[in-house]
């Protein structure tokens, strides 16, 4: 096959990687893209927990299980707040793609820990029921925005494995619409575990 036949063919199946989700591609937490920065966010639809937690623990146990809660959300906010600018360094080619896939999959496990540190929290009753249902709010906005962000990275799967321009000369290619959603998308993500982060910042 002629070179330009190739390269044209190529092109053609790098569009098609990246568009055939474009409507979800719109708006963003969690992987989270922050990306990451979430995979589901599971522990926020326990907004009942509240009215059934345990009996108030020790002032110094209630302590330690908010400040658990408080390192994960940082954790997870430092990883939501690196992924724009890192896909934009990845679309620029000034980072490698293994780089975005390697922090998303840090998101997974910071959203874990910060899910298990609010269910532990919840079921010992250090948290109100107000400040429960609050998390459950924030949590839920975030979830919103995982999605996307989801699929971003499924379709960065894709382009990756596409044949003859793959890797990261293929991301390269993509549509400039398609690398500002994608970038949006991390944004939105950004703002959602921001926001969540300031909730749990104001835990006393």
């Amino acid at each position: 096959m002629p070179e330009t036949a190739r390269l044209t063919n190529s092109n053609a199946g790098l569009r098609s990687a990246w568009q055939y989700r474009s409507p979800n591609l719109v708006v963003m937490s969690a992987l989270a893209l922050g990306l990451g920065c979430f995979s589901s966010f599971s522990m926020f639809s326990l907004g009942s927990i509240g009215s059934t937690a345990h009996a108030q623990p020790a002032d110094s146990t209630r302590l330690q299980l908010r400040a658990k809660i408080k390192s994960a959300a940082e954790e997870l906010n430092g990883i939501a707040s690196a992924a724009p600018d890192m896909i934009r360094a990845m679309f620029a080619g000034n980072t490698a793609s293994a780089n975005l896939l390697a922090l998303d999959e840090k998101s997974i496990v910071a959203q874990a820990q910060l899910e298990s540190a609010i269910l532990a929290a919840s079921e010992r009753g250090a948290l109100s029921a107000d400040e429960t249902k609050e998390l459950a709010r924030l949590g839920e906005l975030a979830k919103k925005t995982r999605d996307p962000v989801k699929e971003d990275i499924e379709t960065l799967k894709s382009v990756l494995a596409l044949p003859i321009v793959g890797g990261d000369a293929a991301v390269r290619l993509a549509p400039k619409s398609q690398q500002d959603a994608v970038i949006r998308n991390a944004e939105a993500a950004k703002r959602a575990v921001g926001a969540l982060l300031a909730a749990i910042r104001k835990l006393p």
